[in-house]
């Protein structure tokens, strides 16, 4: 029995340009009618899910295309070189995360040195109004000692200020 491209499409749920596409990339074997429309036979539907499955799987369409030449399945690595890959990766891992825990570190650095900068900054500003405010309020209390010695009721300052 031989399928048509909308048919298979169906099947796989994937789009029928996707098919032929698949088609024409690994170089499948279908039978044409005399349209040229693509007829599939059951075998070829079984080639097609196979591809569908190993995309699925992440492998390229290059890799599977080779694989089918080699009328293999993608190669399996050996257990031993697949541990040594693991124990590289686990070492390449480690050391990125030990750079990256200096670079917090640093980073972390930095900003403790510049908020204490800042902080400094602020008390130096605190120390100077403090001292301003000192030679205000001298300067205040001066000027009532002068003005009780010479029985003038001057105001507060401060009560000046508000008498705009």
């Amino acid at each position: 029995m031989l399928l048509k491209t909308k048919q298979v499409s169906d099947e796989l749920g994937v789009n029928p340009t996707t098919v032929q596409r698949w088609v024409k990339y690994f170089d499948l074997s279908c039978e044409k009618n005399e349209l040229g429309h693509f007829l599939f036979s059951n075998e070829t539907l079984e080639e097609l899910k196979s591809i569908k499955n190993d995309l699925r799987r992440g492998y390229s369409m290059e890799k599977i295309k080779s694989a089918g030449k080699n009328n293999s399945k993608v190669a399996m690595v050996s257990p031993e070189r697949f541990e040594q890959r693991l124990d590289r990766f686990s070492v390449r891992l480690e050391q990125l995360e030990r750079q990256l825990d200096e670079k917090a570190n640093e980073v972390i650095t930095v900003q403790v040195l510049q908020h204490r900068s800042e902080l400094e900054e602020l008390v130096k500003k605190v120390s100077s109004l403090e001292e301003k405010l000192s030679e205000l309020e001298d300067h205040t209390s001066i000027q009532e000692a002068v003005g009780q010695s010479t029985g003038k009721g001057k105001r507060p300052w401060i009560m000046s200020l508000f008498s705009f």
